[in-house]
C-alpha cells in the first residue's frame, strides 16, 4: 500500500494559481456561473443539452446555459439546501435536508412528483441520489437510515432495500453500463451492490478506511472512494480484500472524488483539488 502507488501531480493544488505560459498542468476557469444566495452543493452535468443543474444551500435548482453562461431557470420547492441531484430520462430529481424527493420536468421546467420525506420525518435529510439506469428508478440515501429507499417514479412509491450496512449511509453511485451499485457509509465501509436485486445483500464489502467514507465510484471492476480518513483509495471488486492504491496527501476530510481510466481527482477540505496517476 502506501502513497508511492500514486503519482499525485501538482495540477489543481492550488485554486488561486495563475497560469503561466503554457503550462498546461494548471487548467485556466473559463467560465463562472453567479445566482445562488449561498453555497453550492450539488451539480449534475446533462450532456445531451449542454445544460447544467446545480442545487443550492438557497433551497433552488438552477438549470443553466452553458454556451452562454446564464441562468436558464430557477426552481423552487425544497424547505431546506439541496443536496444531491439525479438526472432520470427527461427529469432532474432532487434529494434535500428537508427529506423530500422532487421530480422536475425539464420540459416544462414544473415539479410533477414530490416523495417523503420517510416515515414522514424531516430529520430524513437526504445524503446521496443515484439513477441506476433501470427505468424510472432512483435511489436516495438518508440520514439516520442503514438502508437505501428505491423509489419508481410511475407509481412514487419507495421500497427499503439493500441492507447491510452498520450507520449512516453517506453517498451512493451506480454504473448503469454494468448494474453495478456502491455505497459508502459512516460504518467505514463501501459495499457493492447488484443494482437488479434490491434485497439481496452486499456482493463484496470494502474494508480498510478508517474514517467514514464520504463519496465512492464505481465504473467496471474499478472502485474509488474517499474518507473523513484524508485518504484515496482504489479499489478492483474482484479482489476487494484489500485497495489497489491509498493515495495520501490531504490534510484533512477528503469530500469528493472521480475517476477515469487512469486519473483520479480528489477535493478536500483542506481546499485543495488534486489529480492523481495510479499505476
Amino acid at each position: 500500500g502506501g502513497g508511492q502507488a500514486g503519482v499525485h501531480h501538482a495540477m489543481a493544488q492550488q485554486h488561486h494559481r495563475q497560469s503561466q505560459g503554457g503550462d498546461v498542468r494548471c487548467p485556466q476557469r473559463t467560465k463562472q456561473l453567479y445566482g445562488h444566495a449561498g453555497p453550492v452543493w450539488s451539480l449534475c452535468f446533462d450532456p445531451a443539452e449542454d445544460m447544467l443543474l446545480s442545487g443550492g444551500y438557497d433551497g433552488t435548482i438552477k438549470l443553466w446555459s452553458l454556451q452562454g453562461e446564464r441562468c436558464i431557470s430557477t426552481f423552487r420547492g425544497h424547505d431546506g439546501w439541496v443536496r444531491s441531484l439525479a438526472m432520470l430520462e427527461r427529469f432532474v430529481v432532487s434529494g434535500g435536508s428537508d427529506g423530500l424527493i422532487k421530480f422536475w420536468n425539464l420540459d416544462t421546467q414544473q415539479c410533477s412528483r414530490t416523495a417523503g420525506p420517510p416515515n414522514v420525518d424531516p430529520r430524513h435529510s437526504t445524503h446521496s441520489l443515484a439513477a441506476t439506469g433501470e427505468r424510472g428508478v432512483v435511489l436516495s440515501a438518508h440520514s439516520g437510515l442503514r438502508h437505501l429507499l428505491r423509489w419508481d417514479f410511475s407509481r412514487i412509491m419507495s421500497q427499503e432495500s439493500f441492507f447491510g450496512h452498520d450507520d449512516d449511509i453517506y453517498t451512493i453511485h451506480a454504473d448503469e453500463t454494468s448494474s453495478s451499485l456502491a455505497s459508502g457509509s459512516r460504518d467505514r465501509t463501501v459495499r457493492l451492490w447488484d443494482a437488479r436485486h434490491p434485497r439481496a445483500g452486499a456482493i463484496g464489502v470494502l474494508r480498510g478506511h478508517t474514517g467514514a467514507v464520504l463519496d465512492v465510484k464505481v465504473r467496471g471492476h474499478r472502485v474509488v472512494s474517499a474518507s473523513m480518513d484524508k485518504t484515496v483509495r482504489v479499489w478492483d471488486r474482484r479482489a476487494p480484500q484489500t485497495p489497489l492504491a491509498t493515495l495520501e496527501g490531504h490534510s484533512a476530510d477528503v469530500h469528493c472524488v472521480d475517476f477515469r481510466d487512469r486519473m483520479v481527482l480528489s477535493g478536500s477540505r483542506d481546499t485543495s483539488i488534486k489529480v492523481w496517476t495510479v499505476v
